[in-house]
C-alpha cells in the first residue's frame, strides 16, 4: 500500500480505525524509536482517526507510545481479558476486554478465527474446561486478534492495518493470524518496509 492509497482510504471515512501492531520482538533503540515517531506523526496528521492495538509488548507498545504523545483518547485497546497490562493504558484511552464480549458475537468470532487459522481449530471446537490453561489462553488471544479486525457493537471494524512484522516470518503467531483475518475481511494491510518510506 502506498502512502497515496492509505491517505485516500482514510480521507473518505469520518472516523477510520487504524490497526497498529506487530511483532513482540521489536528491538529497542533505533527501530523502536522509528515506530514511535511514525505513530506520533500518524496521530497528528490524521486527527479523526482511531488507533487500535492489542496492548502487547514490542511493536504495540511503540505504536501506542507515539499516539499517546498526541492524543491518548484516540487509542483503543482490545484486551484478551480484564486487567491485561493495565499499567500501560492511560485513563482516557478506550478499553474493551474479551470478558465483556456480547454472547451474540461468540459464534461469529469463532468462525472467522478458525477460517484464518484452521490449524488451530481444535482450540475452538472443545469446551474450555477440556483445554490446558496455556492452550485456553492462546485461544483467547487469537479470538481477541479477530475482534480487533471485525469490531462489534462497541467498536467499528478496522479500516486498515499497519504492521511491524518479523521480516523472516511475517505470518508468524498472533500477528500473522491478525493479518490473515484482515485479508479475509478485505481490510488492507501494509508492513514496515512500505510505511516507513511514507513522507512523514
Amino acid at each position: 500500500m502506498t502512502y497515496t492509497e492509505f491517505h485516500e482510504l482514510i480521507a473518505v471515512s469520518l472516523h477510520p480505525v487504524v490497526l497498529l501492531e506487530g511483532t513482540r520482538q521489536l528491538p529497542a533503540g533505533r527501530k523502536y524509536n522509528a515506530v514511535v515517531r511514525f505513530a506520533e506523526w500518524l496521530a497528528d496528521r490524521y486527527r479523526l482517526a482511531i488507533f487500535r492495538t492489542g496492548n502487547a509488548k514490542g511493536s504495540d507498545d511503540a505504536f501506542a507510545k507515539g499516539v499517546k504523545r498526541v492524543d491518548p483518547s484516540r487509542l483503543q485497546y482490545v484486551l484478551p481479558y480484564s486487567g491485561h497490562r493495565t499499567k500501560e493504558i492511560e485513563a482516557s484511552s478506550y478499553q474493551f476486554s474479551m470478558d465483556d464480549l456480547e454472547s451474540s458475537m461468540t459464534e461469529l468470532i469463532d468462525r472467522y478465527t478458525i477460517a484464518a487459522s484452521p490449524e488451530r481449530s481444535s482450540m475452538f471446537k472443545r469446551k474450555d474446561a477440556e483445554l490446558p490453561p496455556k492452550v485456553r489462553a492462546q485461544a483467547q488471544y487469537l479470538l481477541r486478534d479477530t475482534l480487533k479486525v471485525i469490531g462489534n457493537k462497541a467498536m467499528g471494524p478496522a479500516s486498515v492495518g499497519l504492521f511491524y512484522v518479523n521480516a523472516d516470518d511475517p505470518m508468524k503467531g498472533g500477528t500473522g493470524h491478525t493479518i490473515r483475518v484482515c485479508r479475509d475481511r478485505f481490510v488492507p494491510v501494509t508492513f514496515q518496509d512500505e510505511w516507513l518510506t511514507w513522507p512523514t
